[in-house]
């Protein structure tokens, strides 16, 4: 077995904390190792992970029911147009959908070298089911870009001309020739050679089992383990990781400090997994019959949403959007309809009016006008608030120690902002406001866990997720513990008339949207029911705010400061040259956030103008507008605006001075 030397020294640059957003076929591990022979499987098309930290696998139970299905009557058929053998394949890629009218398709990547597999010219093969076997046919691929609103690849495949014949090769796996390959560097392997491996508790040497698939959901490798299992049970090839075991298997994040030795020619890997790791997330075993039954609920939910959906849009005068309903393929039409369903109408339909009644913010005024404008201000040093700690400074000891009591008794919650950022500055950032604060709350007597929820774009969604993971969550408790994906509301053509103004579709079954702005957290805490969880546990006040190098996470300062003030709104501000705030940070009582999350309209909107391409219907044909300036509006709101609804002998601010 490799010495935990050798592993650390030749890993340490792939298992370092920042998780990379790309799927990562390989792993550095010991220069011994790296000569072994490769082996050649290719993974499963990426499912799309759960927004929820309980079980990445909820994701992948959509196709279950039908893949065991599939196996009943007659699987594996035969290989239509035997290539030079599966096993010199490896999948690189699947194709995920149709782009625009003339035959382009877009590709979700399964490599790390995309521009080399989807931009440069040469032969591929698709791999598909039809007519219940499995058929293999060589393209010619012609060209292909980035897409830039998407982690996928624009392809143009030879004779693939229509639209038509691009919906035809939707659901293929891409393939190459494994002597295609690129060589591995010195001490790396591909990460599906750990496919099959038997995974140990290191301390206490108890086999936890086998591994059953590698995934990357764009936070790093997550190794499928099937508890209990013998190497016998997983053999890994293309038929069998095109499945997902039906038995209990729990997750593991493919991380040095995790995974610390790997031993190929044993094929053994020892693990040290942080407290919990294999209780909190392995998936609970469910038969055919229940996930059957949870997949109807969940259908039948989807098909209520629609049904609502259809009365607000036609009294919106926006059935346009509904003719996707009526054409194109079951993949397309079940697409269009998760994406009505998930629209917050209600939301929806106050941005639409409040845009043309806009009124001054109190926040800009606030920023420009802090100590002068308001006599509830506290004016504080910034160095007192960079860090949880009184250092001598009894200015403020009475505040500091409301906040402590606050915080032992778990009378507080916290909501942070992500932005889109790169990942490794945000895992830079999580991992100093989250390590701050953890130690922190180590420190206090009695301390429980807070409530803790993150809002971030959906490409962060399952980083974050996976980083939380790795790091034992930072001494979060799981069952308070929500990641929510930031809530998104349609784009409306210009118009100064609101009947005037319609929803734009990308394609006739893909509504063109964009986040609604920090504004919408109150509606997203609401229609999660994070709201309702938060009132049940006592909450007195929770902290809204987003990240930035000044922020510090759950300060008792803040928390005093409201409390001692008994105000709705407590928010810190820091002057800056031009009146711009870096971010926001505001501690809200949770009777006015119950407020802001259950009237929508306390919450302003501002339309901004922008220049999107689209399609509309003319003459019974869908055709594409491509517009030469400004034609359509982005509805966003600012959390800021809680303090337009709130009374200013409920208005407290913190004024931070240098």
């Amino acid at each position: 077995m490799a010495s935990p030397a050798s592993i650390s020294s030749s890993t340490s640059a792939p298992f370092s904390l920042s998780l990379p957003l790309h799927p990562s076929p390989y792993r550095r591990l010991p220069a011994l190792l790296s000569r072994l022979p490769p082996r050649r499987f290719a993974l499963a098309p990426p499912r799309p992970a759960a927004a929820l930290l309980s079980s990445p696998s909820h994701a992948q139970q959509d196709n279950e029911d039908e893949k065991e299905e599939e196996e009943e009557e007659e699987y594996e058929g035969e290989v239509v147009g035997e290539l030079p053998g599966e096993d010199d394949m490896v999948e690189v890629g699947y194709v995920s959908g149709a782009h625009g009218v003339r035959g382009d398709v877009l590709v979700s990547p399964r490599t790390d070298f995309p521009e080399l597999r989807f931009a440069t010219p040469g032969k591929r093969w698709l791999r598909a089911r039809a007519a219940g076997k499995m058929q293999v046919r060589e393209f010619e691929l012609v060209r292909g870009k980035a897409h830039t609103g998407k982690k996928g690849w624009i392809v143009r495949f030879d004779n693939v001309d229509s639209l038509d014949e691009a919906r035809q090769i939707v659901g293929s796996a891409v393939l190459v020739k494994t002597e295609d390959r690129p060589e591995m560097e010195e001490n790396e392997i591909y990460s599906l050679d750990l496919v099959g491996m038997r995974v140990i508790v290191k301390d206490t040497g108890k086999l936890v089992g086998t591994v059953a698939q590698v995934f990357n959901f764009g936070g790093g490798d997550l190794l499928q383990v099937m508890v209990g299992s013998a190497e016998s049970d997983v053999q890994p090839s293309s038929k069998n990781l095109d499945s997902t075991p039906s038995r209990q298997h729990v997750w593991i994040p493919f991380a040095q400090d995790i995974v610390p030795d790997v031993d190929m020619e044993s094929r053994e890997m020892w693990i040290t997994p942080p407290k919990g790791l294999l209780e909190i997330n392995t998936r609970p075993e469910k038969s055919k019959k229940e996930r059957r039954a949870m997949d109807w609920k969940e259908k039948k939910k989807l098909q209520r949403r629609i049904t609502a959906a259809k009365k607000v849009l036609n009294e919106m005068e926006q059935g346009h959007i509904l003719e996707g309903l009526a054409s194109g393929d079951k993949l397309e039409k079940d697409s269009l309809a998760e994406q009505i369903g998930s629209i917050d109408f209600q939301l929806f339909k106050h941005a639409m009016s409040s845009v043309s009644k806009q009124i001054d913010s109190t926040f800009k005024n606030l920023v420009a006008n802090s100590s002068s404008s308001r006599k509830n201000v506290m004016r504080i040093p910034c160095e007192t608030l960079m860090s949880h700690e009184e250092k001598g400074n009894y200015s403020f000891s009475n505040e500091f120690s409301k906040g402590r009591e606050i915080l032992q008794t778990s009378k507080a919650a916290i909501v942070l902002v992500t932005n889109d950022s790169d990942s490794y500055v945000m895992d830079a950032e999580l991992q100093r406001l989250l390590n701050s604060f953890s130690e922190f709350m180590k420190g206090e007597e009695n301390h429980s866990s807070l409530p803790f929820v993150i809002v971030s774009p959906a490409g962060q969604v399952d980083s974050i997720k996976n980083y939380l993971i790795e790091n034992d969550y930072f001494g979060f408790d799981i069952q308070k513990v929500w990641i929510l994906e930031e809530m998104k509301l349609p784009i409306v053509s210009l118009s100064s008339e609101i009947k005037s103004k319609k929803i734009l579709l990308k394609s006739p079954w893909e509504v063109l949207q964009r986040p609604a702005g920090t504004g919408s957290i109150f509606s997203s805490l609401s229609s999660n029911k994070i709201l309702e969880a938060l009132n049940a546990m006592g909450i007195d006040y929770v902290q809204i705010c987003s990240v930035s190098d000044r922020l510090v996470l759950g300060h008792p300062l803040l928390f005093g400061a409201a409390s001692s003030r008994s105000s709705d709104v407590s928010i810190k501000l820091r002057k800056t040259r031009d009146n711009t705030e870096d971010g926001f940070d505001m501690i809200l009582s949770i009777n006015h956030l119950n407020k802001m999350c259950r009237d929508v309209s306390k919450v302003s909107f501002t339309a901004h103008p922008e220049q999107h391409e689209h399609v509309e219907r003319a003459d019974g044909q869908w055709v594409t507008v491509q517009p030469e300036a400004e034609n359509s509006h982005r509805l966003s709101a600012d959390v800021t605006s809680v303090l337009d609804s709130c009374s200013p002998d409920k208005l407290f601010v913190m004024e931070m001075v240098e």
